[in-house]
């Protein structure tokens, strides 16, 4: 799964993060997957994991304070497309990023290239009839 955070208070506004390696952090630590400098913001304030059936889950540190749509969150809650996540002084819009097309490349050089030689012996192979005919 892929998501795209997308950042909205101060001079960081309209930044999008897009993360598809769980388990994700947020944070002040320069250890975090995205650092976050803003106050209230602890040094790993919220984990993103992605519990497949569940969703991503948005856990946080015990003592640090999240707010999901304006309601504090004492444990582990579920995202939903468009929720908004406050870390102290941070805020974020949470969406599930749209998906692409996967990295199959090679195997649509491979494809085109067997086309082409398709297409070239069956030329050949014209030619070679309307010359013997």
């Amino acid at each position: 799964m892929k998501i795209r955070i997308e950042r909205l208070d101060g001079e960081a506004s309209g930044e999008q993060i897009e993360a598809n390696h769980f388990p994700f952090t947020l944070g002040q630590a320069k250890d975090c997957h995205h650092p976050i400098d803003a106050k209230g913001v602890w040094p790993h304030h919220l984990t993103l994991e992605d519990s497949r059936e569940k969703g991503i889950i948005a856990r946080h540190q015990p003592k640090a304070t999240l707010l999901i749509n304006g309601a504090t969150v004492s444990k582990g809650v579920r995202l939903q497309n468009g929720d908004l996540i406050e870390l102290g002084a941070a805020k974020f819009r949470f969406w599930l990023a749209p998906l692409g097309q996967a990295g199959q490349r090679s195997i649509e050089l491979v494809i085109w290239a067997a086309l082409g030689t398709l297409v070239l012996g069956q030329a050949g192979l014209i030619a070679w009839l309307l010359t013997s005919v």
